[in-house]
This record gives structure tokens, C-alpha cells and sequence, in this order.
């Protein structure tokens, strides 16, 4: 195993890890954009093309399969985990008493 082979190895990983961690950015800023109050269908419909485009770019671009994947893995669990948290309406923060304010933190 020489040097290069080494290189090689830890670029795969750090492939993986970058893609694994932008995938879940991604994920999160679709969910947060989803999930306005007063969203436009056209910012909806932008959101949506471009995790789309962001993967069909990725896989077309980058070599490995690992990338690929791990992008997917990323964006599915940050779109599952993000997306089923039920936000707080405005009404339910004003009828709050203190003590509920303090267990929600």
C-alpha cells in the first residue's frame, strides 16, 4: 500500500462525509423553506427542483457511488427528522403559562 493508495482512501471518506453533511444541509434548508407560513407555490416548486437537481448533479459529476448515497441518506433524514416536527402556532406561545415556557426549554 503505498502513499497514494492512503490519499486515495482518505478522500473517499471525506467524499462521503462531505456529501453525507451537505445532504443534510440541503435537507434542512427545504424543510425550513416548506414549512412558511405564507410560501409561494413558485418558491415550493424552486425548493423542490433543486434538491433534485442537486442530486441528479452530484451523481452525473462526481465519481463513486458513496457520494451519491450518502447525499441521499443525508437529505432523507434531515427531510424525516426535520419535517415531522410540528411547529408552535403564535396563539399557542401566547397562551403558554410560565411554567410550560420553561419545559419546552
Amino acid at each position: 500500500m503505498t502513499f497514494f493508495d492512503v490519499l486515495d482512501l482518505l478522500g473517499y471518506v471525506l467524499r462521503f462525509l462531505g456529501s453525507l453533511v451537505f445532504g443534510i444541509g440541503a435537507g434542512w434548508l427545504t424543510v425550513r423553506l416548506v414549512k412558511q407560513e405564507a410560501a409561494a407555490w413558485q418558491l415550493l416548486v424552486a425548493v423542490y427542483l433543486g434538491l433534485l437537481a442537486s442530486f441528479v448533479f452530484l451523481g452525473h459529476w462526481v465519481a463513486g457511488g458513496a457520494t451519491l448515497g450518502s447525499f441521499g441518506l443525508g437529505a432523507g433524514a434531515a427531510i424525516l427528522i426535520w419535517g415531522m416536527i410540528q411547529p408552535r402556532s403564535k396563539k399557542e406561545d401566547e397562551e403558554a403559562t410560565p411554567s410550560e415556557i420553561r419545559k419546552r426549554k
